[in-house]
Parts: structure tokens; C-alpha cells; sequence
């Protein structure tokens, strides 16, 4: 059944879709403004997001495969290369392309589907949960750069997801 592996990348896109929001009600230099972090810029980690999101969504529906690395390290270079100077809203826009294209493949595979992964047997079910704890991972190195930056953040933690999902007005 894929009903947790869909609610899961739901949430994830949820909280992307947040802080992208988040950001946008920002002053604009604050997206691409250089900060001593895990990341230099809050664009970087948006566009690290994407592009590792972006390169589990091609293993899973078999563009490449996860051992070649041949193929991956050009697909990064190229995916950088595209996503370097764009606006925070494009980025977004390819980001729930993405997101959406990532639903509709969960939806119609079974998420207890095994494959290796780079060496690793990984069920279709332990990728969406590594795609969305990366998500989360990087979503807090966002609110720590905002606090940095003199900016508050907002909340996109899973039971605050849940939580909205319940109280719809909040």
C-alpha cells in the first residue's frame, strides 16, 4: 500500500511549498545572500535539494542507475549549471514539477518494491523516507541561516503538518 509513502512526500512537498512562501516574503537579497554555513547561500540549499530530489526521481523511474556514476555526476553538473542563477520562484516551479512527477510514480508502484540502490536493497517505501528526511535535514539548515540572517522562519516539522492537515484555518 502506498497511502504512507504518498502522505510522506505530500509532507514534504507541504514544507517545501512553505518555505519557498516563507522566502519570497523576505527581502529579496535574502535568498542568495552569503552566510558561514553548512551552504553559502539559501539558494544553494534549495538547489541541493532539488537536485538530489531530482536524481532519486531519475534512479527510481530508471533513467540511469544508482552505481553510474558517470551518468550522475554529469546529470548534477548539467542540473547545477541549469538551476544556478534561477529566480527563487523558478526554481520553486521546477521543485513542484518535480514533486508531482514524484507523486504519480509512488502512486502507481508498490512502495514495498525492493531494489538496490548503489549496493544497498532499498524498498521503494526506504527511498521516500530518505528523500524525505533529507528534505527535512536541509529544511533545518534553512531556519538556522535565517536566524543568522535576522529573519524568523516557520514551522515545517511533521506534526505541525499533520496538525494542519486537522485545522485547515491554521
Amino acid at each position: 500500500m502506498n497511502e504512507h509513502a504518498l502522505k510522506l512526500l505530500q509532507y514534504n512537498t507541504w514544507a517545501n511549498i512553505r518555505v519557498y512562501g516563507h522566502l519570497r516574503q523576505l527581502p529579496k537579497e535574502a535568498y542568495r545572500q552569503q552566510i558561514k554555513s553548512v551552504f553559502p547561500t539559501i539558494a544553494h540549499v534549495l538547489q541541493h535539494l532539488y537536485i538530489i530530489d531530482k536524481g532519486w526521481h531519475s534512479v527510481l523511474t530508471k533513467q540511469y542507475a544508482a552505481d553510474d556514476y558517470a551518468t550522475i555526476s554529469a546529470t548534477v553538473n548539467r542540473l547545477i549549471n541549469e538551476t544556478n542563477d534561477l529566480p527563487l520562484h523558478q526554481l520553486e516551479l521546477k521543485h513542484l514539477q518535480l514533486a508531482k512527477e514524484l507523486e504519480q510514480f509512488i502512486s502507481t508502484n508498490e512502495s514495498s518494491r525492493k531494489n538496490t540502490y548503489a549496493g544497498v536493497e532499498m524498498s521503494l517505501m526506504d527511498v521516500i523516507v530518505h528523500v524525505v528526511n533529507h528534505g527535512s535535514y536541509h529544511r533545518g539548515n534553512i531556519t538556522a541561516m535565517l536566524h543568522q540572517l535576522g529573519h524568523s522562519s516557520i514551522p515545517t516539522d511533521y506534526g505541525y503538518y499533520l496538525y494542519t492537515l486537522e485545522h485547515p484555518s491554521n
